[in-house]
């Protein structure tokens, strides 16, 4: 456990519920690709996710501050939760997706055969892959807790929504859970999936993670 890298503390800052929302759907996600720092807007099925996930979201309380990546498709997903909680919305560069430097736009299958090395470093061992001319898991992380814990100090004792990247989630959801960047892959993030974490005597406790079920169905708001 020594050898391995972590990201730093994310702790409630006096903050009383912390929501992780992953933006709606764009292309790419399916067949995957490293979208990464690419501007894409949100397809039809992913504004009508954001509407879900806003409307699944419309009755949580004292929600103080709503952070979000500045890439359209996390700020439209955020806009849509916003017009339930009035001008709360701040822009973090810190929550931006990965830079995936060479292998940004290109399908998993393509960087698989054109650098098996490296992209199997980085399905295995995350922690210490070299993206070419990309970023570092570790530095990710870094600015990632950084930005949060700037929201959460600016929310007393109230509610903070970030909207962000699948890849920002993961390193988010290590940071909360004390677990190394090695463990990258251990959660997943379906757009609009909805993380939450409260907090009790200055930790954070698990509500959920990753549920996704109000982007599915009908499903009435808690």
């Amino acid at each position: 456990m020594s050898n391995l890298s972590f990201p730093p503390v994310l702790l409630p800052r006096g903050a009383s519920r912390l929501i992780l929302v992953r933006h709606g759907e764009v292309p790419g996600i399916q067949p995957p690709s490293f979208r990464g720092m690419q501007n894409l807007a949100l397809t039809d099925r992913g504004r009508q996710q954001a509407i879900s996930t806003a409307r699944y979201l419309s009755s949580t309380s004292h929600v103080k501050v709503i952070a979000t990546s500045p890439l359209s498709r996390c700020t439209d997903t955020a806009k849509a939760i916003a017009e339930y909680h009035g001008d709360v919305l701040s822009s973090f560069d810190g929550l931006t997706d990965f830079n995936y430097g060479d292998w940004q736009g290109r399908s998993h299958a393509h960087i698989a055969a054109a650098y098996p090395d490296e992209y199997s470093a980085w399905m295995k061992t995350p922690d210490l892959a070299c993206i070419p001319n990309g970023d570092a898991l570790e530095a990710v992380a870094g600015r990632a807790v950084a930005a949060v814990n700037t929201a959460l100090s600016g929310a007393g004792n109230g509610t903070v929504v970030v909207v962000t990247h699948d890849s920002v989630i993961r390193t988010l959801i290590l940071a909360i859970l004390g677990l190394p960047l090695r463990a990258y892959w251990t959660f997943n993030s379906d757009p609009c999936g909805v993380s939450i974490f409260t907090s009790r005597h200055a930790e954070w406790t698990v509500e959920r993670i990753n549920e996704s079920v109000h982007t599915r169905l009908h499903f009435p708001v808690i």
